[in-house]
């Protein structure tokens, strides 16, 4: 029996609403008139795999019980994207990150600024998560969690496991709602998975015999924007960081890693549309998550043995 594929969404062309400004690729909200939930159009880059790997991480972040944003596959006016629904509840607000650093800091943090950002201090981010009176995400129930710290740590977690490089300022943030302040869910994932390395360098890495230009090796180069002292942290190091921060949370979401069946992701992949994403890719971002996994779990392997 073939296996049933993700739907891909048809937008009418007449239901465009409003342009959203964030960001770097053509968007728009809308509704439809099947439910009165806003949706967020992206129309993915040709040729990056950007929206397969949307749909892929969502799909992870459910299997591992980490709160976040939900994609589908969709198509308007011939272009080919992505559907979010809004995460944000009506009246509520979402506050970016780079909003919240500049406002505690006093307007010093460079908000407005996106690359080699040296405040981006990702202990002054722990510290911040850590704050009492910060709410675990809306509708998001986990009894082994109680800090905003503890929800964010899978998030840095993620990060690592899919070897995403893109947890700047503005792909985290808070919602404002009733009152209250709630983490938001983890989005913005379309930089994970090795989906920009071309194909040709995927093949060359997969059948390479050579150490250094292995997938081993090319997960261990990945890099996120945050700084530690004057450097920046690779992927590995930024969970590393949190772990020394609470060694029993950064174990339990290890333990939630070590359940993550590997026939459950690889369903995953056999449910993308033929035409949106090629074996070879398949093939690569498998085995990317395979060597984090691996890697992920020595990390493990020390703490339980410290």
């Amino acid at each position: 029996m073939a296996t049933k594929k993700f739907e891909i969404i048809e937008i009418s062309i007449f239901q465009h609403d409003s342009i959203e400004p964030l960001g770097s690729k053509r968007k728009f909200w809308f509704e439809n008139d099947t439910d009165s939930l806003k949706k967020l159009f992206k129309i993915g880059r040709a040729n990056t795999g950007e929206d397969w790997v949307e749909v892929v991480v969502a799909e992870l972040c459910t299997l591992l019980n980490i709160p976040h944003a939900k994609y589908q596959f969709a198509k308007w006016n011939n272009d080919e994207g992505t559907i979010t629904e809004n995460f944000v509840p009506k009246g509520g607000r979402l506050v970016h990150g780079n909003e919240v650093l500049a406002t505690i800091s006093n307007g010093e943090y460079p908000e407005n600024s996106f690359y080699k950002v040296r405040e981006y201090k990702l202990k002054l981010i722990i510290a911040l998560m850590k704050h009492p009176s910060f709410k675990l995400p809306i509708d998001y129930v986990n009894t082994q969690l109680t800090t905003v710290f503890d929800v964010f740590m899978s998030y840095v977690m993620l990060d690592c496991l899919i070897s995403n490089p893109d947890r700047h300022h503005e792909n985290w943030g808070f919602i404002v709602y009733d009152n209250e302040i709630y983490l938001s869910p983890t989005y913005d994932h379309a930089s994970g998975l090795g989906c920009r390395e071309t194909e040709k360098n995927k093949k060359k890495r997969l059948a390479s015999k050579d150490k250094g230009f292995q997938v081993a090796s090319f997960v261990k180069k990945a890099k996120t924007p945050f700084y530690h002292k004057h450097e920046k942290l690779t992927t590995l190091k930024a969970f590393e960081m949190c772990a020394v921060s609470d060694e029993k949370i950064a174990i339990y979401w290890l333990e939630q890693l070590e359940c993550l069946n590997f026939n459950a992701v690889q369903n995953i992949f056999s449910k993308i549309p033929n035409h949106l994403i090629s074996d070879i890719s398949i093939e690569f971002a498998l085995k990317i998550l395979e060597e984090n996994k691996k890697r992920l779990l020595n990390m493990k392997n020390i703490l339980t043995n410290v």
